[in-house]
């Protein structure tokens, strides 16, 4: 946890585009230095979006994105520990550091790519990129996995949500529920949710889902929010399993 807490305070700081480019590259320069020398190769940067994987994907490979934006709307960002929950400004920096802490630790197979996105709070720009990049590349992103806060799953103490699954086949769906089971009913499920980027994949045809972290508050605020201490290592565990085992 305090490996956790430390990415999640470096990456807990602004972050902002005008639809095209980033204007503040704070937390950008902040995800390149936590990744500098972690075995992870940055495969594409670009105004939008920045792209790694352990390797450079092959012709025709199928694999799976994992989706973090970066973007926010704070005037002031700020990370407190405040004992069994914490406290700011997390939309979206708890699901960047939760992804960085799976990269660190080598939680992820070689087809997962991670792809750090802006304009998600506008209209996803930066998620249109990472798929054109990956197009450049040939590879074939055959799931798309998108990392988010929610207000929903609080009162339920819920230790993650599944949110907007899109396109999911019966099959695909059948194997996230073998997934869920050792879970021991601890989530949440919203079949239709708030728009996020996994609308924007499934215009595209990439089948996918949400996977969102339960927080109490408004989101949006200054003010921040509340975020359960003890629903990180659930949450991370399963965005590596389902990450790593979603297309069988």
């Amino acid at each position: 946890m305090e490996h956790f807490l430390k990415i999640l305070q470096a990456v807990t700081v602004s972050s902002r585009d005008d639809g095209e480019h980033f204007t503040d590259t704070t937390r950008v320069e902040a995800i390149e230095a936590l990744l500098d020398g972690s075995g992870y190769e940055q495969l594409h940067k670009g105004p939008l979006s920045l792209l790694y994987g352990r390797r450079r994907p092959t012709k025709g490979e199928r694999v799976v994105l994992v989706s973090s934006h970066i973007d926010c709307v704070f005037s002031q960002c700020f990370c407190a520990d405040r004992g069994e929950t914490l406290h700011g400004t997390f939309d979206n920096s708890y699901t960047n550091a939760a992804v960085i802490w799976n990269m660190l630790h080598g939680k992820f197979a070689d087809n997962v790519i991670v792809a750090f996105t802006g304009d998600e709070e506008q209209d996803s720009r930066g998620a249109v990129e990472a798929l054109c990049a990956l197009g450049l590349m040939q590879c074939n992103v055959a799931f798309a996995i998108v990392l988010d806060v929610t207000e929903e799953g609080w009162r339920h103490e819920a230790l993650f949500t599944i949110e907007n699954d899109l396109g999911v086949d019966i099959f695909t769906a059948h194997r996230l529920v073998e997934l869920l089971r050792p879970y021991n009913g601890r989530y949440y499920y919203v079949h239709n949710a708030e728009p996020d980027e996994s609308w924007d994949y499934d215009e595209y045809g990439v089948p996918c889902f949400t996977l969102c972290a339960p927080i109490l508050g408004d989101m949006h605020s200054d003010e921040g929010v509340l975020l359960r201490k003890a629903s990180f290592p659930a949450y991370a565990d399963f965005l590596s399993l389902a990450a790593n085992t979603i297309l069988g």
